[in-house]
Protein backbone atom coordinates (compact mmCIF):
# COMPACT_ATOMS: atom_id res chain seq x y z
CA UNK A 1 0.00 0.00 0.00
CA UNK A 2 1.50 3.52 -0.91
CA UNK A 3 2.21 6.06 2.20
CA UNK A 4 1.74 9.35 1.43
CA UNK A 5 3.52 12.27 3.23
CA UNK A 6 0.76 12.61 5.70
CA UNK A 7 1.11 9.76 6.90
CA UNK A 8 5.30 9.65 8.05
CA UNK A 9 6.43 9.48 11.41
CA UNK A 10 9.29 11.48 12.34
CA UNK A 11 11.16 9.67 15.43
CA UNK A 12 14.57 11.40 14.73
CA UNK A 13 15.27 14.70 16.21
CA UNK A 14 17.72 17.12 15.07
CA UNK A 15 18.19 21.38 14.25
CA UNK A 16 17.75 23.43 11.12
CA UNK A 17 19.58 26.53 10.92
CA UNK A 18 17.73 28.72 8.91
CA UNK A 19 19.05 31.68 6.87
CA UNK A 20 17.22 34.47 8.01
CA UNK A 21 18.57 33.36 11.49
CA UNK A 22 16.71 31.51 13.87
CA UNK A 23 18.04 28.19 15.09
CA UNK A 24 14.70 26.01 15.39
CA UNK A 25 14.43 21.91 16.27
CA UNK A 26 13.02 19.73 13.35
CA UNK A 27 11.99 16.07 13.19
CA UNK A 28 13.06 13.96 10.43
CA UNK A 29 11.79 10.53 9.32
CA UNK A 30 14.95 8.84 8.99
CA UNK A 31 18.92 9.32 10.19
CA UNK A 32 19.91 12.29 7.23
CA UNK A 33 23.47 10.52 6.97
CA UNK A 34 21.62 7.86 4.71
CA UNK A 35 21.39 7.31 0.88
CA UNK A 36 17.60 7.86 1.10
CA UNK A 37 15.91 10.64 1.06
CA UNK A 38 14.60 12.54 4.45
CA UNK A 39 11.31 14.16 5.46
CA UNK A 40 11.89 17.12 7.25
CA UNK A 41 9.14 18.28 9.59
CA UNK A 42 9.55 21.65 10.13
CA UNK A 43 7.65 23.88 12.58
CA UNK A 44 6.59 27.64 12.51
CA UNK A 45 9.05 30.26 13.73
CA UNK A 46 11.87 28.83 11.25
CA UNK A 47 13.02 31.95 9.56
CA UNK A 48 12.02 32.23 5.95
CA UNK A 49 10.66 28.53 5.80
CA UNK A 50 7.00 28.05 6.49
CA UNK A 51 5.90 25.50 8.21
CA UNK A 52 5.48 22.21 7.10
CA UNK A 53 7.23 18.95 5.56
CA UNK A 54 9.85 19.33 3.43
CA UNK A 55 12.61 16.53 1.48
CA UNK A 56 15.75 16.50 0.92
CA UNK A 57 16.21 17.21 -2.59
CA UNK A 58 19.58 17.06 -2.30
CA UNK A 59 22.08 16.58 0.85
CA UNK A 60 25.91 15.99 1.80
CA UNK A 61 27.36 14.70 4.99
CA UNK A 62 29.65 17.69 6.53
CA UNK A 63 30.42 15.66 9.61
CA UNK A 64 29.58 12.18 11.18
CA UNK A 65 31.00 11.28 15.06
CA UNK A 66 31.27 7.99 16.97
CA UNK A 67 28.49 8.87 19.30
CA UNK A 68 25.94 9.41 16.61
CA UNK A 69 26.71 13.35 15.58
CA UNK A 70 25.80 14.72 12.74
CA UNK A 71 25.54 17.72 10.45
CA UNK A 72 24.25 17.72 7.03
CA UNK A 73 23.70 20.72 4.20
CA UNK A 74 20.63 19.99 2.48
CA UNK A 75 18.47 21.15 -0.35
CA UNK A 76 14.79 21.28 0.67
CA UNK A 77 11.37 21.31 -1.43
CA UNK A 78 8.22 21.10 0.48
CA UNK A 79 5.77 18.23 0.25
CA UNK A 80 1.85 18.01 -0.17
CA UNK A 81 0.99 15.93 2.63
CA UNK A 82 -1.14 13.81 -0.08
CA UNK A 83 2.15 13.67 -2.28
CA UNK A 84 3.58 9.34 -2.06
CA UNK A 85 6.67 9.25 -0.31
CA UNK A 86 9.50 8.98 -1.99
CA UNK A 87 12.08 6.33 -1.28
CA UNK A 88 15.47 7.50 -3.93
CA UNK A 89 18.63 8.27 -3.07
CA UNK A 90 19.38 11.99 -2.40
CA UNK A 91 22.80 12.31 -1.02
CA UNK A 92 25.39 12.69 -3.36
CA UNK A 93 29.38 13.64 -1.93
CA UNK A 94 29.76 15.63 -5.24
CA UNK A 95 27.24 17.98 -4.94
CA UNK A 96 28.94 21.52 -5.55
CA UNK A 97 26.71 22.98 -2.73
CA UNK A 98 27.19 26.86 -2.19
CA UNK A 99 25.95 29.66 0.79
CA UNK A 100 22.69 29.44 0.19
CA UNK A 101 21.81 26.01 0.80
CA UNK A 102 20.49 25.08 4.39
CA UNK A 103 22.62 23.02 7.54
CA UNK A 104 20.60 20.65 9.65
CA UNK A 105 22.53 19.00 12.99
CA UNK A 106 22.13 16.73 15.26
CA UNK A 107 22.82 19.50 18.09
CA UNK A 108 22.25 23.50 18.26
CA UNK A 109 25.93 23.42 19.57
CA UNK A 110 27.62 22.04 16.07
CA UNK A 111 26.70 25.38 14.49
CA UNK A 112 28.92 27.89 13.88
CA UNK A 113 28.44 31.30 15.89
CA UNK A 114 25.93 33.06 13.91
CA UNK A 115 26.18 36.40 12.25
CA UNK A 116 23.45 38.75 11.53
CA UNK A 117 21.10 37.74 8.87
CA UNK A 118 22.17 40.04 5.54
CA UNK A 119 20.07 43.38 5.25
CA UNK A 120 20.77 44.00 1.68
CA UNK A 121 21.98 42.56 -1.38
CA UNK A 122 26.26 42.91 -1.43
CA UNK A 123 26.25 42.09 2.54
CA UNK A 124 28.00 38.45 1.26
CA UNK A 125 30.52 38.36 -1.98
CA UNK A 126 28.50 38.56 -5.19
CA UNK A 127 29.18 39.39 -8.54
CA UNK A 128 26.70 43.02 -9.23
CA UNK A 129 26.94 42.49 -12.71
CA UNK A 130 24.56 40.19 -13.18
CA UNK A 131 20.09 40.07 -13.32
CA UNK A 132 18.63 41.41 -10.48
CA UNK A 133 15.10 40.93 -9.73
CA UNK A 134 12.91 43.41 -7.69
CA UNK A 135 9.66 42.10 -5.39
CA UNK A 136 6.81 43.75 -4.75
CA UNK A 137 8.27 44.93 -0.77
CA UNK A 138 10.83 46.38 -2.57
CA UNK A 139 13.62 44.18 -2.13
CA UNK A 140 16.43 44.39 -5.10
CA UNK A 141 18.59 40.72 -4.68
CA UNK A 142 20.61 39.15 -7.95
CA UNK A 143 18.66 35.90 -9.61
CA UNK A 144 19.57 32.99 -11.71
CA UNK A 145 17.52 32.68 -14.60
CA UNK A 146 17.18 29.53 -17.43
CA UNK A 147 14.53 28.96 -19.59
CA UNK A 148 12.47 26.29 -19.33
CA UNK A 149 11.48 24.92 -22.66
CA UNK A 150 8.90 22.80 -22.13
CA UNK A 151 6.32 26.65 -20.80
CA UNK A 152 8.14 28.72 -23.04
CA UNK A 153 8.88 30.65 -19.66
CA UNK A 154 11.41 31.08 -17.15
CA UNK A 155 12.47 29.19 -14.00
CA UNK A 156 14.25 31.94 -11.30
CA UNK A 157 15.84 31.67 -8.38
CA UNK A 158 17.97 33.68 -5.93
CA UNK A 159 21.21 33.31 -6.25
CA UNK A 160 22.46 34.56 -3.07
CA UNK A 161 21.58 33.91 0.77
CA UNK A 162 19.91 37.19 0.95
CA UNK A 163 17.68 36.62 -1.77
CA UNK A 164 16.88 33.14 -0.32
CA UNK A 165 16.37 34.36 2.79
CA UNK A 166 13.15 36.45 0.96
CA UNK A 167 12.05 33.67 -1.09
CA UNK A 168 13.59 29.89 -0.68
CA UNK A 169 12.51 28.22 -3.97
CA UNK A 170 12.81 28.18 -7.35
CA UNK A 171 10.07 30.05 -9.22
CA UNK A 172 8.44 29.38 -12.96
CA UNK A 173 7.60 32.84 -14.49
CA UNK A 174 6.17 34.38 -17.40
CA UNK A 175 5.39 37.95 -19.12
CA UNK A 176 2.71 39.79 -17.10
CA UNK A 177 1.68 40.96 -20.51
CA UNK A 178 2.50 38.32 -23.83
CA UNK A 179 3.22 35.56 -21.29
CA UNK A 180 5.78 34.03 -23.92
CA UNK A 181 9.22 34.98 -23.65
CA UNK A 182 11.66 35.49 -26.13
CA UNK A 183 14.95 33.23 -26.19
CA UNK A 184 16.97 36.31 -25.89
CA UNK A 185 14.94 39.10 -24.06
CA UNK A 186 17.09 39.30 -20.88
CA UNK A 187 20.00 39.41 -22.99
CA UNK A 188 21.43 43.40 -23.32
CA UNK A 189 22.30 46.63 -21.16
CA UNK A 190 19.07 47.65 -20.83
CA UNK A 191 16.93 44.08 -20.06
CA UNK A 192 14.22 44.12 -18.46
CA UNK A 193 11.00 42.26 -17.56
CA UNK A 194 7.86 42.52 -16.19
CA UNK A 195 6.87 38.67 -14.89
CA UNK A 196 4.36 36.97 -12.96
CA UNK A 197 6.19 33.92 -10.53
CA UNK A 198 4.58 30.91 -9.81
CA UNK A 199 5.06 28.50 -7.32
CA UNK A 200 4.78 24.89 -7.22
CA UNK A 201 1.46 24.00 -4.69
CA UNK A 202 1.32 20.26 -4.71
CA UNK A 203 -0.01 19.07 -8.77
CA UNK A 204 -1.01 22.72 -9.47
CA UNK A 205 0.74 25.93 -9.84
CA UNK A 206 -0.63 28.92 -8.10
CA UNK A 207 0.12 32.74 -8.40
CA UNK A 208 3.09 33.79 -6.11
CA UNK A 209 4.59 37.47 -6.89
CA UNK A 210 5.33 40.10 -9.50
CA UNK A 211 8.51 40.92 -9.96
CA UNK A 212 10.58 43.21 -12.52
CA UNK A 213 13.91 40.98 -13.59
CA UNK A 214 16.91 42.72 -15.46
CA UNK A 215 20.19 44.46 -15.61
CA UNK A 216 20.87 46.55 -12.37
CA UNK A 217 20.77 49.64 -14.40
CA UNK A 218 17.33 48.91 -15.73
CA UNK A 219 16.03 48.43 -12.31
CA UNK A 220 17.43 51.25 -11.05
CA UNK A 221 15.83 53.55 -14.34
CA UNK A 222 12.33 51.86 -13.43
CA UNK A 223 12.13 51.66 -9.26
CA UNK A 224 10.09 53.81 -8.07
CA UNK A 225 12.37 54.53 -4.65
CA UNK A 226 16.54 54.00 -4.96
CA UNK A 227 17.87 50.63 -5.42
CA UNK A 228 20.11 50.25 -1.67
CA UNK A 229 23.94 50.72 -2.02
CA UNK A 230 26.40 48.12 -2.87
CA UNK A 231 28.45 46.76 -1.01
CA UNK A 232 31.12 44.95 -3.14
CA UNK A 233 33.13 43.63 0.57
CA UNK A 234 36.75 41.97 0.45
CA UNK A 235 36.49 39.84 -2.72
CA UNK A 236 35.87 42.88 -5.46
CA UNK A 237 38.07 45.98 -5.72
CA UNK A 238 38.10 49.15 -8.73
CA UNK A 239 41.26 50.24 -10.76
CA UNK A 240 41.39 53.35 -12.33
CA UNK A 241 43.75 54.62 -15.34
CA UNK A 242 46.06 56.28 -13.69
CA UNK A 243 46.15 58.51 -16.88
CA UNK A 244 42.28 58.82 -17.02
CA UNK A 245 39.36 56.59 -17.95
CA UNK A 246 36.58 54.65 -16.42
CA UNK A 247 37.33 52.52 -13.38
CA UNK A 248 37.46 48.76 -13.90
CA UNK A 249 36.26 45.75 -11.52
CA UNK A 250 38.07 42.76 -11.04
CA UNK A 251 37.68 40.09 -8.10
CA UNK A 252 40.65 37.72 -6.82
CA UNK A 253 40.69 39.86 -3.91
CA UNK A 254 39.44 37.67 -1.56
CA UNK A 255 42.92 36.01 0.52
CA UNK A 256 45.20 35.79 -1.96
CA UNK A 257 47.83 33.59 -1.35
CA UNK A 258 50.53 34.50 -3.76
CA UNK A 259 52.99 37.42 -3.78
CA UNK A 260 51.01 38.48 -6.35
CA UNK A 261 47.31 39.41 -6.92
CA UNK A 262 45.51 37.51 -10.18
CA UNK A 263 42.77 39.79 -11.14
CA UNK A 264 39.43 37.99 -11.45
CA UNK A 265 37.15 39.78 -14.76
CA UNK A 266 33.78 40.52 -12.96
CA UNK A 267 32.34 42.84 -15.35
CA UNK A 268 30.36 41.48 -18.81
CA UNK A 269 32.56 43.83 -21.15
CA UNK A 270 36.38 44.15 -20.21
CA UNK A 271 37.98 46.52 -21.68
CA UNK A 272 40.75 46.37 -24.53
CA UNK A 273 43.83 46.37 -22.07
CA UNK A 274 42.02 43.42 -20.42
CA UNK A 275 40.64 41.11 -22.92
CA UNK A 276 42.50 37.86 -23.51
CA UNK A 277 45.42 38.28 -20.83
CA UNK A 278 45.91 37.14 -17.65
CA UNK A 279 46.51 40.13 -15.30
CA UNK A 280 48.11 40.43 -12.14
CA UNK A 281 49.35 43.46 -10.00
CA UNK A 282 52.12 43.02 -7.02
CA UNK A 283 50.92 42.14 -3.34
CA UNK A 284 51.17 45.49 -1.22
CA UNK A 285 54.59 46.58 0.44
CA UNK A 286 55.40 46.22 4.33
CA UNK A 287 54.16 49.84 4.68
CA UNK A 288 50.99 49.61 2.42
CA UNK A 289 47.62 48.35 4.19
CA UNK A 290 45.99 46.07 1.94
CA UNK A 291 42.40 47.10 1.96
CA UNK A 292 44.10 50.58 1.68
CA UNK A 293 44.34 52.71 -1.74
CA UNK A 294 47.69 52.63 -3.65
CA UNK A 295 49.26 53.06 -7.01
CA UNK A 296 49.58 49.52 -8.87
CA UNK A 297 51.24 48.39 -12.16
CA UNK A 298 48.82 46.21 -14.06
CA UNK A 299 50.78 43.14 -15.67
CA UNK A 300 49.51 41.16 -18.32
CA UNK A 301 50.42 37.37 -19.89
CA UNK A 302 48.34 36.36 -22.86
CA UNK A 303 46.49 33.49 -22.07
CA UNK A 304 47.88 31.87 -25.67
CA UNK A 305 50.96 32.12 -24.54
CA UNK A 306 50.25 30.17 -20.81
CA UNK A 307 48.77 27.43 -22.95
CA UNK A 308 51.34 27.36 -25.55
CA UNK A 309 53.26 23.71 -26.20
CA UNK A 310 56.85 25.72 -26.25
CA UNK A 311 57.98 25.75 -22.94
CA UNK A 312 60.01 28.89 -24.02
CA UNK A 313 57.08 30.84 -24.76
CA UNK A 314 55.14 30.08 -21.42
CA UNK A 315 57.87 31.13 -19.52
CA UNK A 316 58.12 34.49 -21.00
CA UNK A 317 57.52 37.00 -18.37
CA UNK A 318 54.35 39.32 -18.22
CA UNK A 319 54.53 42.65 -19.65
CA UNK A 320 53.67 45.98 -17.87
CA UNK A 321 49.93 47.45 -19.32
CA UNK A 322 49.72 50.37 -17.53
CA UNK A 323 49.84 52.41 -13.79
CA UNK A 324 46.77 52.36 -11.73
CA UNK A 325 44.93 53.28 -9.01
CA UNK A 326 43.94 50.42 -6.93
CA UNK A 327 40.76 51.71 -5.14
CA UNK A 328 40.19 50.94 -1.08
CA UNK A 329 37.81 47.98 0.00
CA UNK A 330 34.16 48.97 -0.23
CA UNK A 331 34.68 51.51 -2.87
CA UNK A 332 31.69 51.72 -5.53
CA UNK A 333 32.08 54.41 -7.94
CA UNK A 334 28.88 56.70 -8.32
CA UNK A 335 26.53 54.91 -11.25
CA UNK A 336 28.69 52.00 -11.30
CA UNK A 337 25.66 49.71 -13.19
CA UNK A 338 26.31 52.21 -16.00
CA UNK A 339 29.99 50.84 -16.52
CA UNK A 340 31.09 47.72 -18.18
Amino acid sequence: MTQTVGELDFPFHGFLETRRGPIVEIALSNSPGGLARTYVLVPEGAGELPPGIYSTMLKQVVDLDERGGWMVEVDLEPEPRGAEVRMDTTLDDEWESDERDLLIASHAERFQPQEPPAEREGDQPVNPYGLWALDESGSAFRVEVERDEESRGLLIEAATRFGKALHPWAYGAVRADTLEIEEHALEGDDALLDLQLYVADGDDDREYERWLVGTRRALEARAASPLPEFDPGQWMRWLTPVDGGAPVAFGGFLFPEKREIELQPVMPTEPEWAAGRLLTIPRERPDQAFEGSREVTVYGKPFKELRSSVAKVRKRPATPIGRFVLQPEGYMPERWSLLG
